[in-house]
């Protein structure tokens, strides 16, 4: 397997079209939420930002039209078809402030990838990327060298992944998360992550300056809940296929869904938390 093969794999979602789709329907469902970390953050014209695990490249490119001509944006992601798909975006010529950079964030060789200046950046947007790393040293490392002092670090990152619920019934839906969970873990993710990243980050002399709960609990017809059935329609395939559940729990799930969204329910999603973080 070639390096960019193997950091591809390590993403278990995927990074195919039908995967690029729902990260687009995601980024929309959550795009007041990443809005507001920024205004908190203080992210504006001018300023030099990197988006940390960039997938697709629809942050990287509100990123841009954020800070302006004047700005800077350097996405980076390690998946190839991830990072084509932002440069078809780019050869239109709208966002020439942005640019790409492919390199495996799980990297631990410790030295800083070209094109990605020591001590020059002024902020960093990292979501639901550090809970896929086998190991959050070589993404923390990066941050480090890469802000400038008094740069800051925005993530969206999952606390408790195994709060996501479905109430009355659910029992199926437990069983699914629990999977996910094992399956996440198999492959050195943390589906939990945001518990362990205070520490890590207070040992490299960053301050938290804001922290959040962004948890939701909804309605059926409401966008947070069909978030998570847009999950919940796509990566059984993939449980599937790594032999971690059946088709005979598939269609007890649909089942339980499909109950649920006919008849009062509320749908909780995985315990998700908003952190703002100053480098020294």
């Amino acid at each position: 397997m070639s390096a960019a093969a193997a950091s591809e794999a390590s993403y278990v979602l995927g990074s195919d079209a039908i995967e690029r789709a729902r990260l687009e329907r995601q980024h929309a469902i959550w795009r007041d939420a990443m809005l507001r970390s920024w205004d908190q953050a203080g992210f504006g014209p001018g300023q030099r930002l990197l988006d940390l695990g960039c997938g697709p490249g629809f942050a990287s490119l509100e990123l841009a039209e954020r800070v302006g001509a004047a700005g800077q944006v350097l996405a980076i992601d390690s998946a190839p078809a991830y990072l084509e798909h932002l440069e078809q975006q780019l050869r239109q010529g709208q966002f020439p402030q942005l640019r790409t950079l492919q390199h495996d964030l799980a990297s631990s060789s410790g030295v800083l990838p070209s094109g990605l200046e020591e001590s020059r950046w002024d902020g960093a947007w990292c979501r639901w990327v550090a809970m896929f790393l086998p190991q959050l040293e070589p993404l923390l490392d990066l941050v480090s060298q890469a802000l400038r002092p008094g740069g800051r670090l925005v993530l969206h990152e999952y606390v408790r992944w195994d709060t996501f619920a479905l109430h009355p019934g659910g029992s199926a839906l437990a069983r699914f998360v629990e999977r996910c969970i094992q399956h996440w873990r198999d492959h050195g993710g943390d589906p939990d992550v945001a518990q362990r990243l205070p520490a890590l980050l207070e040992a490299r002399g960053f301050r938290l300056l804001h922290s959040s709960s962004l948890m939701a609990c909804s309605p059926s017809d409401h966008p947070k809940t069909q978030w998570l059935l847009d999950f919940l329609s796509s990566y059984p395939t993939q449980l599937m296929a790594a032999g971690r559940w059946s088709a005979a729990e598939q269609a007890t799930l649909e089942a339980e869904l499909a109950w649920g969204e006919r008849h009062a329910s509320l749908w909780v999603t995985p315990a998700l938390v908003e952190l703002v973080w100053e480098r020294p």
